[in-house]
């Protein structure tokens, strides 16, 4: 095999790698994004649901 020839191999290989991780991390960015963009709200609610509360006593809280 000629050099010329090794050298191209090489190069197209190693874009063929390169595409292939890119295409890789795309889409598990997507999926992951995915997940995050349906359960957003549910996290969110729970997050914030002790934040939203004031610094009541426990016979506010035994009211409610």
């Amino acid at each position: 095999m000629k050099k010329e020839t090794g050298i191209l191999l090489a190069g197209s290989l190693g874009v063929l790698i390169g595409l292939g991780i890119f295409g890789i991390r795309k889409f598990l960015s997507k999926k992951h994004k995915e997940y995050n963009d349906y359960y957003s709200d549910f996290h969110r609610h729970f997050d914030k649901r002790y934040w939203d509360e004031g610094h009541h006593g426990v016979e506010f809280l035994a009211m409610q």
